[in-house]
């Protein structure tokens, strides 16, 4: 071919090899994500494991709310099975399960027994907690007299030990006393669905004596043991089951 004439056959083979590089570049382009799809799959992520936090924070409130949660005693009305500064373990399905946040039972198979230390809402209205003894329920008579504690018109003995503590012996049961309180009281029945309640140390406690006999639906849970002191800790009293 002569020097003055464009090669149309070349132009053309070279356009149609550039021609056939386009195609991956458009894929090699379209492989790479936008960032709105990054974000969309980043935020689906994020959203799947506040979901399984969330799922696991209502599990565990659900469970204190419904089997057991431990308490902080500030107080010495229970003094010396509980002592100020203890934590408490609490059985929340002691006497049944109920159906979490609500006094609904989904099934109950006891009720407190004399002898049992309790949890329970104040039944004034207060919101923080109580933890009492119970030493009557309803039907049964309770009386204070000279410091002795009558359940039925028969007097609860009191036990000297040689160490100079004292027992009170509640029925079959006994514990530590910490304190007798020499003010009269009674006699007064427990209503139905009731529990009398008293502390341990009963010159310091505020119990059924003040504020009256505990509706059973207030009750929380059962004492099972002190779990550790809150003021310090005290291997003596870590994980002390209560009398």
């Amino acid at each position: 071919m002569s020097a003055g004439w464009i090669d149309l056959d070349r132009d053309a083979t070279e356009h149609h090899a550039m021609a056939s590089f386009e195609p991956s570049l458009t894929l090699s382009e379209e492989a790479t994500p936008p960032v709105a799809s990054r974000r969309k799959r980043l935020l689906a992520a994020l959203f799947k494991r506040t979901l399984k936090f969330v799922a696991l924070v209502f599990v565990l409130t659900a469970a204190r709310a419904s089997l057991a949660d431990q308490y902080h005693v500030p107080t010495g009305s229970m003094w010396p099975t509980i002592e100020p500064g203890d934590r408490i373990f609490v059985a929340k399905a002691a006497y049944g399960l109920r159906v979490p946040f609500t006094d609904a039972w989904l099934f109950h198979h006891r009720s407190p027994r004399p002898g049992d230390v309790v949890v329970f809402a104040d039944p004034r209205g207060g919101a923080i907690p109580l933890v009492k003894r119970v030493v009557a329920t309803e039907g049964q008579s309770v009386a204070v007299k000279r410091g002795i504690l009558y359940i039925d018109g028969r007097p609860q003995r009191i036990e000297r030990l040689p160490d100079g503590r004292f027992l009170e012996h509640l029925g079959g049961l006994a514990h530590e006393s910490g304190g007798r309180d020499f003010e009269d009281f009674g006699p007064a029945v427990v209503p139905r669905d009731h529990l009398f309640v008293m502390g341990d140390n009963r010159p310091a406690s505020l119990d059924s004596r003040v504020m009256g006999a505990v509706p059973n639906t207030l009750v929380r849970g059962q004492v099972l043991g002190v779990m550790f002191r809150g003021e310090g800790l005290d291997f003596e009293r870590v994980f002390r089951a209560i009398q």
